[in-house]
């Protein structure tokens, strides 16, 4: 199966593309910062519905989804490039789809 890694993953594009790859099965990792510019719930709720539960969030720390195996998010900002750089170097990624954005900019 593909591994996909997908940025912006709690924002509404991103949630959903993610949901549609776990959904045929493929294994997806999902980053966001999970920043309070628009309502913060509206994020934290997506990714529920994706098996992450709120209070397993830890930065750069990857939590497994409840819901989907092959599903595992990260918040992570895409500025920290040392551990994005570590996150590339430690996984295979088949394709990357950036969708992190800041509203706004």
């Amino acid at each position: 199966m593909p591994h996909h890694l997908i940025t912006g993953a709690a924002g509404f594009i991103g949630y959903h593309l993610c949901q549609r790859l776990l959904e045929r099965g493929d294994t997806v990792t999902g980053i966001d910062i999970l920043n309070d510019y628009y309502d913060i719930n509206l994020k934290y709720s997506r990714l529920e519905q994706l098996g992450i539960a709120r209070t397993d969030i830890q930065y750069n720390t990857p939590t497994p989804s409840s819901r989907y195996p092959g599903f595992t998010f990260r918040q992570l900002a895409l500025e920290d490039t040392e551990a994005l750089m570590a996150l590339f170097a430690a996984a295979q990624f088949d394709t990357t789809c950036n969708l992190a954005a800041q509203a706004g900019v």
